[in-house]
């Protein structure tokens, strides 16, 4: 099955009101953040995915409401899928992501290629273990 079928890259809620940018700086830790009046609104909890600049195809999951910087896109992922499993599949195919970007001056995302992707789909039960066995395999790496 291709990523098209369980993933949309989406705007977000345009909203006004004083919230939190949540660019790339806030979200990896190098900067407290500013807040801005109006913008993209998500959730905590959300997962977002760098579209634009050097690090494209990088998900980030959103630690509080806020804006999500102009260089992201929601990432929607379908309920029928374990979102770590799939989070796992795209950080997998991160190289390869950054590698196929367009553009010159400001690299994208190739959403071609992102949504052509193909991933095995099976039972939730056994993405759930394969998950779970993903992040113990990580951990003795760390």
């Amino acid at each position: 099955m291709r990523l098209s079928s369980i993933c949309a890259l989406i705007d977000g809620e345009k909203k006004e009101g004083q919230q939190l940018c949540l660019d790339a700086k806030f979200l990896r830790g190098k900067s407290t953040g500013e807040y801005q009046q109006r913008g993209k609104f998500v959730h905590k909890g959300d997962n977002i995915i760098l579209v634009d600049g050097e690090n494209s195809g990088e998900v980030f999951t959103v630690p509080c409401d806020g804006y999500m910087g102009s260089t992201f896109k929601q990432l929607w992922v379908s309920s029928a899928m374990h979102l770590p499993y799939v989070l796992n599949f795209i950080l997998f195919y991160k190289e390869l992501l950054r590698k196929s970007k367009r553009g010159a001056a400001i690299p994208h995302l190739n959403k071609e290629i992102f949504y052509s992707l193909i991933i095995g789909m099976p039972p939730y039960r056994e993405q759930q273990r394969i998950s779970a066995r993903i992040d113990e395999l990580s951990q003795l790496f760390k």
